[in-house]
């Protein structure tokens, strides 16, 4: 029996059980098809499924966060001087999610209102982003969160994925996750919300493991532990390649 399968029917199992004795409030059970997802030298990303079970009436919503860790990250902005296109501000964002995924089974505004929305810290705009330099400028902070957002967006790495999570029989749901392969190593969290009648009723959070495995973790680590070193084997490594193509072209 696949680890899958196996989620699967205790899924069911602890939702059946739950319906055997008395409830008086939601429960909600949520997890994923793996612990962990291994990152080797020739990682093209990773399909994981989502699932899980409700209970406590019908007309429920389900929305999920899949947030990796935190990360420094650079925004430019470039303008054109002397017909060249030059670096003319930079921002560094301090605590930028490296992977931000939002699911939900309806549109995230017919499910929660904006100021709920804020409250339960759902959407970039409501994470607490924070830059190495304060703006007080309103329009200027949302126009520089924007870009971030829409940069982030191209590489796949943030998402809004609306109606892409499936409620069966308003008791058991699923949604496809697929973690691209420029995803960062860390632990990943994941909140499950379960809402009704547009209240939040219940909420669960699973984590998951991304770590690289293999020859490509021995790099990795080299590479953040001695960071002279592998820039100097790299230089080296790069002008004994020229020397070799060149002896090469030579004797052709």
């Amino acid at each position: 029996m696949t680890s899958r399968v196996y989620n699967y029917l205790l899924a069911i199992l602890l939702l059946v059980t739950g319906w055997t004795c008395p409830v008086h409030s939601s429960t909600l059970v949520a997890d994923l098809d793996l612990d962990q997802v291994s990152i080797t030298i020739d990682f093209n990303g990773e399909s994981l499924l989502l699932f899980g079970a409700v209970s406590g009436g019908t007309a429920s919503d389900i929305i999920v966060i899949f947030k990796g860790p935190d990360v420094p990250l650079a925004l430019r902005k470039k303008e054109r001087a002397s017909g060249i296109w030059m670096n003319r501000q930079t921002i560094i964002w301090q605590n930028a999610p490296s992977f931000y995924h939002i699911f939900s089974n309806r549109t995230l505004d017919e499910v929660l209102s904006e100021e709920q929305q804020a409250r339960l810290r759902i959407g970039a705009e409501h994470i607490g982003l924070r830059t190495s330099q304060v703006m007080l400028d309103k329009e200027k902070a949302k126009a520089w969160r924007s870009a971030l957002t829409s940069n982030m967006t191209e590489r796949g790495l943030w998402k809004l994925n609306e109606r892409n999570v499936s409620i069966i029989r308003g008791a058991l749901f699923r949604a496809p996750v697929y973690l691209p392969a420029n995803i960062v190593p860390g632990e990943y969290e994941v909140r499950v919300l379960h809402v009704q009648n547009n209240q939040l009723v219940a909420e669960d959070t699973t984590y998951i493991s991304v770590a690289k495995t293999g020859i490509g973790a021995m790099i990795y680590a080299f590479a953040h532990d001695y960071s002279i070193f592998y820039g100097f084997f790299a230089v080296c490594f790069a002008v004994f390649a020229g020397w070799l193509a060149a002896a090469a072209f030579r004797k052709q």
